[in-house]
Order: C-alpha cells, then sequence, then structure tokens
C-alpha cells in the first residue's frame, strides 16, 4: 500500500468518526431541548428558617432545570463518578425511603446542568468497591467536553435500628468504611473527592441515646476518610414527634442546596488537598444528637408550652385516614372491619364468631389510643400511627370517645347500603353495637382513663375483646373485668421479640412475663394470642409453651399472619403466611408441649388444654382450658362451651359495678359452642347460614393431599386417577431436586426471608368454574 492510499485511509476514518461524533452530540442537544420542552417551569422555596433549621439564612428561589434520573432497571451508577449525585436510604419501615424520593423531586427541580441524580438503596452498592475505585465504566461525561466539572456527591438517610445498631439494609456501608479506616494500604484520606451529607431518623421514645446512632457513626467515618462533609452537624428527625419533614427541609436548603448551587464552574474541590479533619474529641458537639440544632425542634420548656401535646401529628392523621381510619378526638380512632361486611353480605362471619360466637356485623373495631410501644414487622397497619412507652399527650374524655365512635361506626355501617349483597335484616340490626373489638391499632391499655372508657361500653351492653401487647403490666393489673383480655404472645424467645416486635422497651421480654404471670388471677376470660410469621417465630415451641403456662389462660389463639401486600414498613412477603394445615401442625406440637409441662408439675405447670375450634377461612385455630370450657356429653364424646353467654355477663358487670367486692369467674358466662365450629367438623369453621365466596369463582384445584403434600383428591372430592397421581409425584420429584426437602429459608437484601417448601407446590393451584 502507498502512503497516499494510506493518508486517504486516515483522513476517511477522521471524517468517519467526525461524523458519529457531530451526530452524537446533536441527539444530546435535541433530547435536552426536548426534555426542556416537556418540564414545566416551576421554582422551588425554601421554607423559613423558624420553622426548619437553626442558623439564620435567606430564602432561596431556585429555577428548574433538568437532569437524569437513573433508570430503576438499569445498574446504578459509579458513586464516585464526576458530576453524578446518589441519594442512598437504608429505610426500613419507609420512613427513609420516602424522604429520599422527596430529596430527589427536590433537586430535580434546581438548575444543575450536566449533573446525574439517582437514587436507590444502600445494599444496592458495593461499597468497598465504589468508595475505593473511581474510574466511571470508560465514559466521559459530557460536561468534562464543555469544562463543567463538579465533583461526586453522596446524599445519605439511615435510620437506627434496635439499641442504635445498623439497620440491615445499611449494614454494608458500615462495613465498607470500617474496612476502609482498618486497611492499611489504603491512603489517609481515600474519600478526599467526595463531597457527602448524612440525615439520620430514630425515635426518641426508646430512651436509651441510640436515636440516630448509625448516622452519626457515619458522619464520623466520612469525616475521618477525607470526605467534604455539608452540614458541621448530623440532622436526625425524631418518628415521636414528627418532625421528619420539618428536618428534611432543613437538611436540604441549609445543607445541601447552598453546597451544591455554590460550587462554581472551576474544579477546586477536585484538588487532592488534604482535608481539615477534627479528632473524634473535638466533634463533640457537632454530633451531639440530642441537641437543639440537629432536631430543629425546640424544647417545649422553650416554648413556654405547659399543656401536652396532641398524639397524632398532621402527616400522620393524613397516612391513617388514607388508609380508611376515621380519627376522634386527639388520639383515637374507628374502622370498619372486612368481616362486618363479609356477614352483612351473607359471606361468613370472623373467627370470634366463629370461637365466641359474636355478631360480625355488629362489631365496632376501635382504638381509644393509637400509639404503641411495638413496631411489629407483622403489623398490617403499616406503622402509619405514633409509638410511645408512657402516655404524654392530651387526654380526651372517656365518654366522649366512646360516644363519637359509636356514632361514627354507625354512619359507616348507613354508607353499606348501597354495597351489593348487603342483607337488610342484618344492616337494620347492625346499626346498634354489641361488641367492641379494641384491637384495631395501638395500645389501647396505655390510655390513661382505659376502665372509664369500658365502662361506659359496657353501660352500652357492649362487649369487650381487648388486645394488648403485654408491655405494659402495671396496666392490665389494675384493669377492670373486660369480656376478653388478650395478651400477644409473638416471640417464644427473647431474641426473636426483638427481631420481631421491635419493641421500645429494653425489657420487653420481662415485661411479657409479668404481663402474662397477671393474667393467673384476672378471674375472667383470658386469652394468649400467637401470630405465626413463617421464618420469623414459628419454631421453638417449647418456649411459647412456657410463655403460656405463666399465665395459666383460658384460650390460646393461634392465628397466621395475615398478608396485606408488599409495604414499605414491612420485610414480609406472601411466603411467610402459612397454610392451615401448617397452624393446625404447630397447634398440635404446642399442645404436646403443654402437656409435657403439666405431667412434669409444679408451681407453674399449665393446666390441661385442648383442640376446640377451627376457622380454616381465617387459618385459626383454638386451644382451650378442658377445665373451664369442656364437658362429657351423654354419649361419652367431649362438647365445648367457649361461646359468651353476652346478655350474662353484662348482668354480671353491672353486679359488680354496684359492688365492687362482687367477683365471677370464666364459667359464669359460658355458652354452648355450635357442631360447625369445632375443630374437625366438615365446615371447617364456616357458618353453613352463610354463603362462602370465592373471588372470581376460584376453587381450589385440589381437596386433600398425602403426608408429602401430593394432592389425592381433585376439586370436587373425588380421588385422582393413578395417571394423575403419578404425573403430580415426578413434578413433586422435579421440586424437591431443586429446593430440596422440608422448608428452606433464605434471608433476602433488606432482611426479607423467603419461604420454600416443595411440599406446598400444589396447595395454592386453583381453577374456574
Amino acid at each position: 500500500m502507498t502512503a497516499s492510499s494510506q493518508n486517504r485511509n486516515v483522513v476517511s476514518t477522521i471524517v468517519s468518526l467526525a461524523v458519529v461524533v457531530g451526530v452524537a452530540l446533536r441527539w444530546k442537544q435535541l433530547q435536552k431541548l426536548n426534555d426542556e420542552e416537556e418540564q414545566p417551569k416551576s421554582s422551588a422555596v425554601a421554607p423559613k428558617e423558624s420553622e426548619t433549621a437553626t442558623t439564620s439564612a435567606p430564602i432561596m428561589e431556585v429555577k428548574t432545570s433538568t437532569t437524569v434520573l437513573e433508570d430503576e432497571s438499569s445498574r446504578m451508577g459509579r458513586i464516585l463518578a464526576l458530576n453524578s449525585i446518589t441519594i442512598a436510604h437504608g429505610s426500613v419501615t419507609g420512613t427513609c425511603e420516602k424522604l429520599a424520593k422527596e430529596l430527589h423531586d427536590t433537586l430535580l427541580k434546581l438548575n444543575l446542568e450536566n449533573r446525574t441524580i439517582q437514587v436507590g438503596k444502600l445494599d444496592e452498592w458495593d461499597w468497598w468497591d465504589e468508595l475505593i475505585n473511581d474510574e466511571d465504566n470508560g465514559t466521559e461525561p459530557v460536561a468534562r467536553i464543555n469544562g463543567d466539572v463538579h465533583p461526586p456527591v453522596l446524599l445519605i438517610l439511615l435510620p437506627t435500628h434496635h439499641g442504635g445498631s445498623w439497620p440491615k439494609t445499611a449494614i454494608c456501608l458500615e462495613n465498607a468504611l470500617e474496612d476502609l479506616q482498618n486497611d492499611w494500604r489504603i491512603e489517609k484520606f481515600p474519600l478526599k473527592k467526595l463531597h457527602v451529607a448524612v440525615l439520620g431518623m430514630g425515635c426518641s421514645d426508646y430512651g436509651d441515646n441510640s436515636m440516630g446512632k448509625p448516622a452519626k457513626e457515619a458522619f464520623r467515618c466520612f469525616r475521618k476518610l477525607g470526605a467534604q462533609l455539608y452540614g458541621t452537624k448530623v440532622r436526625i428527625g425524631d418518628d415521636a414527634t414528627g418532625n421528619q419533614d420539618r428536618v428534611l427541609q432543613a437538611w436540604i436548603y441549609h445543607d445541601i442546596i447552598p453546597k451544591l448551587t455554590d460550587m462554581g464552574d472551576d474544579d477546586d474541590d477536585l484538588k487532592e488537598t488534604e482535608p481539615d479533619v477534627m479528632d473524634i474529641e473535638d466533634i463533640g458537639d457537632n454530633m451531639n444528637g440530642d441537641s437543639k440544632e440537629a432536631h430543629a425542634e425546640p424544647s417545649a420548656n422553650e416554648l413556654g408550652v405547659i399543656e401536652p401535646r396532641e398524639m397524632v401529628t398532621s402527616t400522620q392523621a393524613k397516612a391513617l385516614k388514607k388508609e380508611g381510619y376515621k380519627l376522634i378526638g386527639t388520639h383515637s380512632a374507628v374502622k370498619l372491619c372486612r368481616w362486618t361486611k363479609h356477614q352483612l353480605r351473607g359471606r361468613g362471619g370472623c373467627y370470634k364468631h366463629t370461637f365466641y360466637g359474636i355478631t360480625s356485623y355488629q362489631c365496632m373495631e376501635a382504638t381509644p389510643s393509637l400509639a404503641c410501644a411495638n413496631k411489629c414487622v407483622f403489623c398490617w397497619r403499616h406503622h402509619k400511627n405514633p409509638v410511645g412507652k408512657e402516655w404524654k399527650w392530651k387526654v380526651d374524655d372517656p365518654h366522649y370517645i366512646v360516644d363519637e365512635a359509636v356514632k361514627t361506626h354507625v354512619k359507616m355501617i348507613k354508607e353499606t347500603k348501597g354495597i351489593p349483597g348487603v342483607n337488610v335484616q342484618r344492616w337494620k340490626e347492625a346499626h346498634t353495637v354489641r361488641h367492641c373489638a379494641l384491637s384495631l391499632v395501638g395500645e389501647p391499655i396505655m390510655y390513661p382513663r382505659i376502665n372509664e372508657f369500658l365502662g361506659d361500653l359496657h353501660t352500652r351492653d357492649i362487649s369487650t375483646f381487648l388486645v394488648t401487647n403485654g408491655q405494659h403490666p402495671g396496666a392490665i393489673s389494675s384493669l377492670i373485668p373486660v369480656t376478653q383480655l388478650y395478651v400477644s404472645v409473638d416471640a417464644p424467645t427473647p431474641e426473636s421479640l426483638i427481631a420481631v416486635d421491635r419493641p421500645l422497651f429494653s425489657d420487653a421480654w420481662e415485661r411479657l412475663q409479668e404481663s402474662l404471670t397477671l393474667l393467673k388471677d384476672k378471674g375472667q376470660r383470658t386469652v394468649a394470642r400467637l401470630t405465626v410469621v413463617k421464618g420469623w417465630n414459628s419454631d421453638e415451641v417449647e418456649g411459647y409453651a412456657k410463655l403460656i403456662a405463666l399465665g395459666k389462660v383460658s384460650l390460646i389463639e393461634v392465628k397466621g399472619v395475615t398478608f396485606c401486600g408488599k409495604s414499605d414498613a414491612s420485610n414480609l412477603n406472601m411466603s411467610n403466611t402459612p397454610w392451615h394445615h401448617e397452624v393446625v401442625d404447630l397447634v398440635r406440637n404446642l399442645k404436646k408441649e403443654l402437656d409435657i409441662l403439666r405431667q412434669e408439675g409444679g408451681p407453674d405447670a399449665p393446666p390441661e388444654y385442648d383442640l376446640a375450634c377451627e376457622h380454616k377461612h381465617s387459618v385459626s385455630v383454638l386451644l382451650a382450658r378442658v377445665d373451664q370450657f369442656a364437658y362429657d356429653s351423654e354419649n361419652g364424646t367431649r362438647k365445648w362451651k367457649t361461646w359468651i353467654d353476652y346478655p350474662k355477663f353484662q348482668e354480671l358487670v353491672a353486679h359488680r359495678e354496684k359492688n365492687p367486692s362482687f367477683k365471677f369467674s370464666v364459667k359464669d358466662y359460658t355458652a354452648e359452642t355450635p357442631a360447625w365450629a369445632l375443630f374437625g367438623s366438615e365446615e371447617e369453621g364456616f357458618d353453613p347460614t352463610d354463603q362462602r365466596h370465592r373471588k372470581k369463582k376460584k376453587y381450589p384445584k385440589y381437596t386433600k393431599f398425602d403426608g408429602r403434600g401430593i394432592p389425592t383428591h381433585d376439586h370436587e372430592k373425588k380421588e385422582l386417577d393413578p395417571k394423575e397421581r403419578q404425573r403430580l409425584i415426578m413434578l413433586m420429584e422435579q421440586k424437591l431436586k431443586e429446593v430440596g426437602a422440608g422448608t428452606t429459608v433464605t434471608e433476602l437484601r433488606g432482611g426479607e426471608k423467603l419461604i420454600q417448601d416443595a411440599s406446598l407446590m400444589f396447595r395454592g393451584e386453583v381453577i374456574v368454574r
């Protein structure tokens, strides 16, 4: 090849590259123009300093521009990439994720040209790789061509886990920061190019000075590693006061935006100079999570406030109303139960109808206290309510609460008249409330005037089913007789109780034990309530038996957790919901353990229990004391009297009201349990006067299974033919090769637990008819 031909080839190649680059740049310009046309012009106005932060700062008005949001389906961008802004959160209950999205939306409105903004969970990145390697995947930022280069920015939102530890969602970052500090191969200030801001979330009601501890530790680590920190303090939102939104606004408008908008176009920030780093002793004031500046929340003494505040913040009230709660006063609520609507339409009652004979369509679900001392992982209220260890709010009049609750409930009943299938006679009867389930949300026993509240219900001939989480033994001790008193027993060991209930009290286990012990002296019907969550609290049945033995309770309810859909506030998934046969197996094992303790004897030996009722529709089984509820019929078969004589109970309560020394017992107001409600009945606890409704006419494809979980009978309860059985056996064997025998628990990122069990593979199959 001649020199002239080589030159022509070189020129041709250069021209081709120039065309490609030109087309790419033109496409970029058109894309930017299109984005600017589609995005409306608006302004982001900072809140007043008196409402948010602590240092004086002018109100800022920022023009809107466009930035790039990382597509959620694509791989997350590099943390140390130039011109990048990364928002990373370790959300557990959804608060930090919500705030991270608000931060992202605010930054989108700023004129931050040539900046990419991405938001994600902390565990979506490999933090060791991200913080130690600053390559940007071989791509050259467009801004570098224009000479507009900005350092990478990392904005972190960290919640506080139990005892001040880092949540599982953020341990990946904690480990990486610790390794960077302790690895002698790493330079002294490896993160000097990175700009960082940290926001903490927590709850002061835990009372152990742990609030915001992970955020403080992260702040300290990033400073020690040389990062340029935004703000001189760690701002911490407090779930107890509901100031998260105000703290977020202070963080955004007084720590972040001034830095982002005042960087200029030069690259002074990228100079590799050693940053000013204070020793831990020198930054003590800045790390003080109790400082008024960090909280952006003045104390009551500073404001001269004497009266206690209202329990529910405006944010919480909005969230609760969105969930269908009807708020009453400052701390109470009612909500129409789905079983009330079901029975109004003749579609069956709740498990309390089967076990105890309540009329579901005459039952009001309510609470005099929206606050709770636990944050249970299975709470189907999704933690929209306040939390607290003791009452510190305004106290509404109990008679006002009852009166408004009944009025509000009846109003909701009236609104159901137009629902298709409502039984007119039942609808009319539903206007008279006969039962009150004090299990709506929160901890009703926290309400300081709970006895007056209960007394008012009783004077209206309304029975009371009160559920407590066992964290307030003093209130249980002083409680007046109720129709039925529950204590939730959510875990069999101290460790699992902390994991499942996430209690505010550090001595939660001891409080639960004391609460259960007090039940044996109450005199009326008492219940230990177990909510089974597969992979979380379904093991160690012996521990449950020992706890139940402390209270010698009248009844033991075991119910499978209800999966209410994915929620930011919960790590549960559908696989954590047990099937009815699994709950039955657990109850049988629990009975065996109780029998062993009874045979061993001693002061804590429990009485004899046996399986009395079941309600397959809600995956519930009832164990009852034989000495209080069972009797032998004339033909020698065991009969049960778990139902309640409600008029008799009201008569006994009225007698006690006149004569406080009068005492009555469980047997004084029992009633016969119908055959259809008994364990093992053909109806499986479904009232035959109603009609079972199935969504979209879907019916179980198989009705009986062998010990391995392989179907033996079809949807019409007919035995399967040998060929079909063989086909199903082969499918089961294939599944066993994939997941193995028994139950496998796989812990996923963020603490979610996935349950796999080959024996359940056919249980959920349905047919439409």
